[in-house]
């Protein structure tokens, strides 16, 4: 799990499905997020860019705001972030480092949460069938 550090306190940065609607209602669709987070135009010429406008500013900020509150919300506590003490305690030399962990976030909340199983050696079919009844039962 990614963390940002702002105002000397650490924010855990989570996205699942919620967040995914809430990104999408407030700043931007899905498809879009990713150049508009790292301020990219979406024009067709490769060196439009959109750093550091007012846009981006609010982009970062919104994406924050929203995957810190769910981090916090995730980890017991009380989402209690706002755009505007978002936006006052990201300094301008910390913006790439806030970008690369909602970016990072962001890749990891799209990602397939099924783990991959590899089989090694010889399988017991009969404890297989047991664990996976004890997983269906809990």
């Amino acid at each position: 799990m990614a963390k940002i550090t702002l105002k000397e306190r650490e924010i855990p940065l989570i996205l699942t499905t919620l967040e995914l609607k809430q990104i999408q209602e407030e700043i931007t669709p899905i498809g879009k997020l990713m150049p508009a987070l790292i301020g990219r135009a979406e024009a067709d010429d490769e060196t439009a860019s959109k750093w550091l406008t007012a846009e981006h500013l609010d982009t970062i900020a919104k994406t924050i705001m929203i995957l810190g509150n769910a981090g916090i919300e995730e980890s017991g506590g009380e989402p209690d972030l706002t755009y505007k003490w978002v936006m006052r305690a990201l300094k301008p030399g910390k913006i790439m480092e806030a970008i690369e962990a909602c970016t990072k976030t962001i890749a990891e909340g799209m990602a397939s949460e099924i783990p991959v199983k590899k089989q090694e050696g010889p399988v017991d079919v009969t404890l297989e069938e047991i664990n996976k009844k004890k997983e269906r039962e809990s």
